[in-house]
């Protein structure tokens, strides 16, 4: 088992036009989410410790919400935030997410994902986790 989940995806954009959509509530809220769940509510206090509270629902069904502080941001290259999980019935341990970007060509960047919990999750499927990212991912990618 790990404690870690790690997503690679290329973007034909660049960093500077992508960093964006990772930090503001209005372009989070357009990709966010696992499958079938859509983005409520979107706060951040976009600072070295402020917070950030994204609401998830779906429909006809009790939603979730995660909550974190911003740890690192480091505009357009790197972004990293604690993220504890609410509102589910076994929820993940806390984790801390770093989307690093790299610059490949003008429009392209490379935006690696590293979730790592702070303990092994039990009884959570890591692929179902990694899948959930890489289906944020591609919509994100879709919306770029």
């Amino acid at each position: 088992m790990t404690n870690k989940v790690y997503v690679k995806r290329e973007f034909n954009t660049s960093s500077t036009r992508l960093f964006p959509w990772l930090t503001e509530p209005e372009l989070i809220a357009q990709w966010f989410g696992p499958k079938d769940f859509k983005v409520s509510s979107v706060q951040t206090d976009l600072s070295i410790g402020g917070s950030y509270f994204i609401e998830l629902v779906k429909t006809n069904q009790a939603g979730f919400s995660i909550a974190g502080k911003y740890l690192v941001i480091s505009s357009p290259v790197e972004l990293s935030f604690s993220l504890q999980y609410e509102g589910l019935p076994i929820p993940p341990p806390d984790s801390t997410v770093t989307f690093k970007l790299t610059t490949l060509a003008t429009n392209k960047t490379q935006l690696s994902m590293t979730q790592e919990f702070v303990t092994e999750p039990v009884g959570i499927d890591m692929s179902k986790r990694t899948q959930a990212w890489e289906y944020m991912l591609e919509v994100l990618a879709q919306k770029i």
